[in-house]
């Protein structure tokens, strides 16, 4: 049935996963790990699969090379016969499946990991990869197939992937109780244009809409500290220096003496539908496991996001 493929030579898993693995390190270089040897057989292996598909599949990016269109094709049909390979391998072997978990890192924290601590048990043992990334470049390793599942922002789907909703992610300003005039309550232009804030840098969807809300108010929202991450904008507010608009699922202190949480009507623009999203074709071939993983993920994601969203309302 298949001869034609094998009437010719050049084709083989190792030579695949040479692409995939350029695929994957953007560089000959990287995916040697500075190996000159190995890079040489690395190259020889990619001019072997361009002659057998009789396509170019890599093209010179500079001193080094990239992947042609065919090559990125060619690089996610070998990933999914991979994926398929390595599920049949474990079911063969009754060995415990391996996923990867694309989030960010609040969502890791809140959201994420204390539901895979309600994941795992005696009878049905799974080993996770976590990975903490951009929601930008969660979709794209979705879509490329380097990722198995992502938890990510809605309104940042895009095609081919597949997802369903766990919960809203809601934010409020945390301000330290130093910071709060003795006058009386904070009210939300105060608290956000008046203090001194921690938040995440760079030009991302919060940021933008942090901006639109500041000049509604009268004002302009420019943070004094710029940090990656939202663990760091959580530390930056503990110090007592800095207020910091985080989600109020990452901010597990209750208000009081020590920091006020400044909620208002204005903040629901922030507020994000949090989904689990996968390429169909990754859950295709990876089969019955990795479907059970996703139906058992969204469950305790949902029960996780349900039981912060109570919490945050006894706060």
């Amino acid at each position: 049935m298949f001869e034609d493929i094998f009437a010719k030579n050049g084709l083989s898993l190792e030579r695949l996963h040479t692409l995939v693995m350029l695929g994957e390190a953007g560089s000959l270089i990287r995916a040697a790990k500075d190996d000159s040897g190995k890079q040489s057989r690395l190259s020889h292996h990619l001019r072997e699969l361009s002659e057998y598909f009789g396509v170019e599949l890599t093209e010179r990016a500079g001193k080094s090379i990239k992947l042609t269109a065919a090559g990125k094709s060619l690089v996610q049909v070998a990933r999914e016969q991979f994926l398929a390979l390595r599920a049949f391998r474990e079911a063969a072997t009754k060995a415990v499946p391996a996923f990867k978990i694309g989030a960010a890192d609040s969502v890791t924290q809140w959201l994420l990991v204390p539901a895979i601590g309600r994941l795992r048990r005696p009878s049905t043992p799974v080993r996770l990869q976590l990975i903490n990334l951009r929601t930008k470049d969660i979709v794209e390793q979705l879509k490329e197939r380097r990722l198995d599942f992502g938890l990510l922002r809605a309104d940042a789907l895009e095609e081919p992937l597949d997802h369903v909703d766990i919960c809203e992610q809601r934010y409020a300003i945390i301000v330290p109780q130093r910071l709060v005039p003795s006058r009386g309550l904070l009210k939300i232009k105060a608290a956000l244009l008046e203090c001194p804030h921690a938040a995440i840098g760079g030009d991302g969807q919060l940021q933008e809409r942090l901006k639109k809300l500041g000049a509604e108010l009268g004002g302009k929202f420019v943070p004094e500290l710029a940090c990656d991450t939202i663990g760091q904008c959580v530390a930056a507010v503990r110090t007592g220096v800095f207020a910091s608009v985080l989600p109020v699922q990452a901010w597990n202190a209750p208000a009081g003496k020590d920091f006020v949480v400044v909620e208002d009507p204005a903040l629901t623009a922030l507020s994000r539908k949090l989904v689990l999203a996968w390429h169909p074709r990754t859950l295709e071939a990876m089969g019955l496991e990795a479907r059970k993983a996703k139906e058992a993920l969204v469950g305790l994601l949902r029960e996780e996001g349900a039981s912060e969203e109570e919490n945050d309302a006894e706060v």
